[in-house]
């Protein structure tokens, strides 16, 4: 999603101080709310990765200080799939940080001016606010810091259970979707009569051989008959893959890719080829 790239480079070339916020876990706890999707990526894990691709080029010394960053994705329009310009972004980095470095450092940017509150910095063309609410992390919001932060550091409640949190940080890239009303583009083309009935998901994304993802995790629709209907539709989308690229189309394997108990989907290791990895990364 190349309009956040800007705001994520910037934040990831602050990430050369000394402090580490990596402990605060709980804080992606707290990310999102109905209908948004929360994704969290494990920076050290995939800078030695075959996705190391996924990264912005030039950075990597910083990038090397970088533990993991968070990001809440929220719909600010209508449509499905919902172009990349249409989601107001927040979210939080991990790493070697010091609030006064870092605060020092933003002041010399000319593209960032200081709030009037004097807690965070706006950036002038418009594209966000960036903060640093404890040393070791980076709070930053395409909209509003101030609710930015009133939602992850104020706020007691959970939106993402435990489970779910913990699942997604030990996976190399963590995907939570809540009841959405539209989504982003994840490499297979569900219909909208289907993402409609999605209740919620959790999507964990590690490294293929080839630069590609295996995909797993699972998917609660709202009722048994959706979760079938799912489970065909992905898996009638998995053969037409193979059919298209002449691999060899094992029906019994493919028979445990995609299963499905009551209302719910699992998915235990569907790849996701390089080239689409690459189409994903493409879109605008």
């Amino acid at each position: 999603m190349k309009r956040f790239i800007p705001l994520l480079s910037i934040l990831i070339l602050l990430v050369s101080c000394i402090y580490t916020g990596a402990g605060r876990t709980d804080l992606v706890r707290k990310m999102g709310s109905a209908g948004d999707a929360v994704i969290t990526a494990d920076i050290r894990r995939l800078r030695e990765s075959s996705l190391k691709g996924l990264l912005p080029e030039g950075y990597e010394e910083v990038l090397e200080r970088t533990d993991r960053i968070a990001i809440a994705l929220s719909p600010n329009g209508d449509g499905y799939p919902l172009p990349a310009a249409e989601w107001d972004v927040e979210g939080i980095a991990f790493g070697r940080l010091s609030a006064t470095e870092v605060g020092t450092l933003l002041r010399w940017l000319p593209d960032y001016v200081h709030s009037r509150t004097g807690e965070y910095y706006r950036a002038t063309d418009g594209s966000g606010e960036i903060g640093i609410p404890e040393d070791g992390i980076v709070l930053f919001s395409s909209s509003s810091y101030g609710k930015a932060y009133e939602s992850i550091f104020v706020d007691s409640r959970e939106h993402i259970p435990a489970s779910a949190s913990d699942a997604m940080e030990s996976a190399l890239i963590g995907i939570w979707i809540d009841d959405p009303e539209t989504l982003f583009p994840l490499g297979f083309d569900l219909p909208y009569e289907t993402v409609e009935k999605i209740e919620r998901a959790v999507l964990l994304a590690d490294a293929g051989e080839d630069g590609g993802i295996i995909l797993s995790g699972d998917i609660a629709m709202d009722s048994e008959d959706s979760a079938r209907t799912m489970q065909i539709f992905l898996r009638n989308l998995l053969v037409q893959e193979i059919r298209r690229t002449g691999g060899h189309l094992d029906v019994k394997a493919l028979s445990g890719i995609f299963t499905y108990e009551g209302a719910a989907v699992h998915i235990d290791g569907y790849m996701i080829s390089n080239d689409k990895v690459r189409a994903l990364l493409s879109e605008e």
